[in-house]
């Protein structure tokens, strides 16, 4: 008796050959992973681990970090530049701006002069315990083009440290009219001269004081020469005179003035940052923008917009001319007029952000839940990768090298480090949007393990939760490796890759087979 030939369904056949990054939200699509460690989209398509990273120092307690020509830290209260002590700050966190040759440390108000080593004070006081003053020209024989009466006032050391152009705070003086804000016009061995209006000369032997100031300010950047910095406690922006950042209260009505303007609006500011030639003022949902090149046409435009998160002021980073930063509600890219969000597939509650860029890659370190992630954001691929929980903090880009600081420890994102790189990649579920029952027959990897990696592929059948182990794959092959896998009957599945070392993923083929839509 010859009985029928049945003809079966074949296998439907799906393959995955574009790897994508991390999406840990519910809209995750085909090819991205809801979780990962120590990934990286350097081989995109390919699923592949990240570069070794390097060390560089360790030092005792790292409160800052900046990459000039040599390396600039702070340890503890000591600065050190290109390894060599250069100078003594307090015990703190600091700020570093860099201007021309200069490094200036706050909230110190401190400098150091990367081209001749000299180190001081930007700030300057002096106090005297006797002077004089009188009325006299701009030199003792001769008056300047407009006859300009100044007023020079005498005493031994008044000078000292000092220049000519100075904005300063004369206090305790009899005469009324020395006292407050005035520009040094000359100065010399034991004098310096004002312009003030006085009735006659006199004396006294009390103390008198001479101090050059600066307003304390929460963050700070440089743009057209000058400095620039806020205070949310005054509601203040402020520009110090063109070419010198030591000077914040010069107003002669000249282009090269200080500058100061009060901003009516709420909120504390977050950050600063100057992009496009324009200095931007973030505040947790606002933007201040100053046009013009000058005080006398200085304007400050607000924009309501999602502003920098506070606590995340260093996630300020410019990569290929686009500027993002870490807002309450996730990662920003803005282009001057209006941030969208790029960082959706992280997901929310996220904060403490710091942020570097090297190689066209946004990094960004923050914290969730006390625990800290590494991501970086490949800007020309649109993906997103999570490293791990480093928690780095004062990215410092010098030449092509991207430094950190993981702890007390000085790092580079990219290095020569020989530590074994462990490594997973956990997909998103699979379910195919069918009804009738399913189960993938086979699975086929091709990928490539270097020598001394391996890798293992791990299934969770059903959200059950648990993790079963497929197959595990040495080095002892050279080349390129076709793994089948023969996993169980299940409705919905996640795959999880993990390994050491060195490895590939190419691609994969589900080879999918359906049945009734009875499920039991």
């Amino acid at each position: 008796m010859k009985l029928p030939r049945l003809s079966g369904t074949r296998p439907t056949e799906d393959i995955m050959i574009s790897f994508k990054g991390y999406n840990c939200t519910e809209q995750a699509g085909k090819g991205e992973f809801a979780d990962m460690e120590n990934m990286t989209g350097e081989r995109f398509p390919l699923l592949a681990p990240r570069r070794a990273r390097g060390t560089v120092q360790e030092i005792g307690k790292a409160n800052g970090l900046m990459a000039r020509e040599k390396l600039l830290w702070v340890d503890g209260t000591a600065v050190f530049y290109g390894g060599e002590k250069i100078g003594e700050v307090a015990d703190s966190e600091k700020q570093l701006i860099s201007m021309g040759a200069y490094v200036l440390i706050f909230p110190d108000k401190k400098y150091y002069n990367t081209a001749d080593g000299s180190f001081g004070e930007i700030e300057n006081r002096v106090t005297v315990q006797a002077a004089s003053w009188k009325q006299t020209y701009l030199t003792e024989t001769e008056q300047d083009g407009e006859g300009q009466v100044y007023i020079q006032i005498s005493s031994a050391g008044i000078n000292e440290g000092f220049a000519k152009g100075d904005g300063v705070e004369i206090s305790g003086c009899r005469e009324d009219a020395l006292n407050g804000t005035h520009v040094v016009q000359d100065i010399g061995d034991g004098w310096i001269k004002i312009i003030a209006a006085i009735e006659k000369d006199g004396s006294q032997e009390a103390a008198l004081t001479i101090e050059r100031k600066l307003p304390d300010m929460d963050f700070l950047t440089v743009a057209e020469n000058r400095l620039w910095g806020c205070s949310s406690k005054n509601h203040e922006i402020y520009a110090s005179k063109m070419g010198d950042f030591k000077n914040f209260y010069c107003f002669e009505s000249l282009a090269s003035d200080s500058y100061a303007a009060t901003i009516a609006n709420d909120g504390d500011f977050t950050g600063a940052i100057t992009y496009l030639g324009y200095v931007l003022f973030f505040k947790e949902n606002s933007v201040h923008k100053v046009y013009g090149s000058k005080p006398s046409n200085f304007q400050i435009v607000e924009g309501q917009l999602r502003g920098v998160e506070k606590g995340s002021s260093h996630s300020l980073q410019i990569v290929n001319e686009v500027l993002f930063y870490k807002a309450n509600s996730g990662i920003m890219s803005f282009q001057g007029s209006m941030p969208y969000e790029v960082g959706a597939a992280l997901g929310s509650g996220y904060e403490a952000a710091w942020a570097g860029t090297a190689e066209n890659k946004y990094y960004i370190s923050m914290k969730k839940d006390g625990i800290s992630h590494l991501f970086v954001y490949d800007t020309a691929k649109g993906l997103w990768h999570r490293e791990d929980s480093t928690e780095a903090r004062y990215f410092a880009k010098g030449g092509n090298t991207l430094y950190y600081l993981d702890g007390n420890v000085i790092k580079t994102i990219s290095g020569k480090d020989t530590d074994v790189i462990d490594w997973y990649a956990e997909t998103t579920d699979f379910t195919y949007q069918t009804a009738d029952s399913k189960f993938i027959s086979r699975v086929s990897l091709r990928c490539e393990v270097e020598s001394g990696a391996a890798l293992t592929v791990w299934i969770d059948y059903d959200s059950r939760g648990a993790w079963r182990r497929l197959k595990s794959i040495g080095s002892g092959r050279k080349g390129m490796i076709n793994v089948p896998l023969i996993p169980a009957r299940c409705d919905h599945f996640r795959l999880r890759f993990s390994g050491y070392g060195k490895c590939a993923i190419h691609d994969m083929t589900l080879y999918l087979a359906t049945g009734s839509n009875e499920r039991r």
